[in-house]
């Protein structure tokens, strides 16, 4: 069977653990080379990716400092020689109601989600336009399309996500460069449910037409769509991945 993105180099941003890692073993699974990029040692996930004879690169990254982005991409290229796929996955999803959240947590939500999303956009065109195309793949949330309460700095950023993805999308398709934008509902991973009881999280499943709780192998299908060829002719849209949570 023919691997889609055979020859590839994905760039992954939060590779560590939970959707990162999903999205990045996911990708390699289809043949790309993955440069995983975290704050933290994203070892687990190159040991997921070396088992199925993957090829992995390494990088410390703080996705707020430009200085740390503009290193990433110039290890990659160094490794590589190109960057085929960008996934904008790091983020944070700290609960906290409006009273709660106060500028530096405000500021530091920002950005994390959204300035980084920008910032690691930016720093990878130039390498996509010299290569002929690409892929831009970003992580929105479908609390945006629900307006949840307690996470009014999440959702602001994750909204503003969405806009970034259709500006550039309409930017950059005379490039050959798709951008798109994945919406997730409320997934089981460490970073996300890890402290939210039972109640909460049955509570939501409730609000979808699926009736389980989603995983990020939900998701994985979705990501290799939007980094391989099958997706050529879209660009700027949002795809919901919710189990039927919201509707758009």
């Amino acid at each position: 069977m023919t691997q889609r993105l055979a020859g590839k180099v994905a760039l992954v941003t939060g590779a560590a653990a939970g959707l990162g890692q999903a999205f990045s073993v996911a990708m390699a699974r289809e043949g790309a080379s993955l440069v995983l990029s975290d704050k933290v040692d994203p070892d687990a996930t190159a040991v997921a990716i070396g088992e199925l004879g993957g090829e992995t690169l390494s990088v410390h990254c703080d996705v707020t400092r430009e200085s740390d982005i503009n290193a990433m991409v110039e290890a990659a290229m160094e490794r590589f020689g190109r960057i085929d796929i960008l996934l904008n996955n790091a983020g944070i999803y700290p609960l906290a109601t409006l009273e709660e959240t106060d500028n530096e947590l405000w500021q530091r939500i920002i950005g994390i989600n959204l300035t980084g999303t920008f910032m690691c956009s930016r720093a990878v065109v130039p390498h996509m336009k010299a290569n002929g195309g690409g892929k831009i793949i970003n992580i929105s949330s479908g609390t945006f399309f629900m307006g949840s309460p307690g996470l009014s700095a999440y959702v602001a950023t994750k909204g503003a996500v969405i806009g970034l993805t259709r500006s550039l999308g309409a930017e950059l398709g005379e490039h050959n460069i798709q951008v798109n934008c994945i919406a997730p509902g409320l997934t089981t991973t460490p970073g996300v449910t890890g402290g939210m009881g039972d109640e909460l999280r049955d509570g939501v499943v409730m609000l979808q037409a699926i009736k389980r709780r989603e995983v990020p192998e939900d998701m994985t299908g979705t990501v290799v769509f939007l980094a391989s060829a099958d997706s050529d002719f879209m660009t700027g849209q949002v795809m919901l991945v919710d189990g039927g949570a919201a509707f758009n």
